[in-house]
């Protein structure tokens, strides 16, 4: 007798790569050594102490109970007034609901509208957890190779092709994006839901970074675009904007009969987002802290622009300032030709003999370059150029 063995879906479903090296990272640190961990991306900043206390005030108060499956209509109103201040998409309460963090929003509504063995476009590079969703979905993820001369934005007649070709269902986008920093100038994303009218493609839009910018750049839902809203699904919150990363809250927002589906799906899988933590965004709907979003946003343009700097000056390594979120997505072609070794093996041989974590590009489906967070501390980060130059300096 051979026991019990996971099914066939299951063993198609690997561990997130960013999260692996954060382990792995960790357990080095625990071993005594000093890591720099770039890997993962969790601001350093403290959740905001006023959205901080009302989990604690919800837990003194006994706020600790069952609440609805699609969340606290108060919170479920209180996302629509903020997607209509903050974004200018119009939402009922209805047509929002509260999730168990972004990665459970892309979770139920991929249940919620694929049917078994739906086309579903992931443009590369895409963030790492993507094509696995789509897969426990019953869907089958369909990569578009990354458009690398165009600033990682695709143009809309490469997804129509692949769309056409693929016989897709969906698309999956992402900006600002992770990993590249990539945010499309508004034109651009209107020629994508151009595309998505013509073809009938539903859009499954994750938005977590949308109040993350720099130089200029101006976020845009495809939601908010012509033909966009009836056809998109928006996932949003405050996970990176304001440190709620382990709370585990976000925002689903879509046509009604798909929050209404979603909504089902997550009474029977989570039964309801925490308590505590949908007190605490709360709070952050109603109580905007623009102070605070200024000084984070300070800290990380000074991190970018030294990232920016101080990589370019390294030989075999190139980076293009990104314009949203708080990653560097680093061309190391020229380095791994050097030290002949692919992505992997390099980021593998970094930690390993250099103490620093940063996630291979391989996992965003863009072989050749590497990830890095700069939602860590400045010091850290200029510990992680040390360690680089070192490495490239190394026989």
């Amino acid at each position: 007798m051979t026991g019990l063995l996971p099914n066939a879906r299951s063993r198609r479903i690997e561990e997130s790569a960013t999260l692996a090296i954060s382990a792995k990272a960790a357990r080095l640190k625990a071993s005594g050594l000093d890591v720099v961990s770039l890997g993962a991306g969790e601001p350093d900043f403290p959740t905001p102490p006023s959205i901080a206390a009302s989990g604690i005030r919800a837990i003194e108060r006994g706020n600790t109970r069952y609440t609805p499956a699609p969340g606290v209509p108060e919170l479920r109103a209180a996302g629509a007034r903020w997607f209509g201040d903050t974004f200018g998409l119009r939402y009922t309460q209805d047509e929002v609901m509260v999730t168990a963090g972004a990665k459970a929003a892309l979770h139920m509504a991929l249940d919620a509208v694929v049917e078994p063995g739906d086309a579903v476009l992931i443009l590369a590079p895409y963030w790492v957890s993507y094509p696995a969703l789509v897969r426990m979905a019953d869907g089958e993820p369909v990569i578009v190779p990354a458009a690398i001369e165009r600033g990682f934005i695709h143009d809309a007649a490469t997804i129509d092709a692949a769309a056409r070709q693929h016989r897709a269902k969906g698309v999956i986008l992402n900006w600002p994006n992770n990993p590249s920093g990539a945010v499309p100038e508004p034109d651009q994303v209107r020629a994508v839901v151009d595309v998505a009218v013509q073809r009938g493609l539903w859009i499954l839009s994750d938005e977590i970074y949308a109040t993350l910018l720099y130089d200029g750049a101006r976020h845009v839902s495809p939601a908010a675009m012509p033909g966009g809203s009836d056809r998109t699904m928006v996932v949003n919150g405050f996970t990176k904007s304001h440190t709620l990363t382990g709370w585990r809250t976000s925002f689903l927002a879509g046509p009604r009969a798909v929050i209404d589906a979603a909504c089902r799906i997550q009474s029977q899988v989570l039964g309801n987002p925490c308590t505590i933590s949908q007190a605490a965004m709360l709070t952050a709907c109603e109580q905007p802290l623009p102070q605070e979003h200024d000084t984070r946003m300070a800290a990380f343009d000074q991190r970018r622009r030294y990232l920016v700097a101080e990589l370019n000056k390294i030989p075999g390594v190139r980076l293009v300032a990104p314009r949203g979120a708080f990653y560097a997505l680093i061309d190391i072609r020229e380095l791994c030709a050097k030290k002949g070794l692919d992505d992997v093996a390099l980021c593998e041989r970094l930690l390993d003999q250099h103490h620093l974590a940063i996630v291979p590009g391989s996992a965003f489906a863009i072989p050749g370059f590497a990830r890095l967070s700069y939602a860590a501390a400045m010091d850290q980060l200029q510990k992680a150029v040390q360690r680089l130059r070192a490495f490239v300096e190394s026989k």
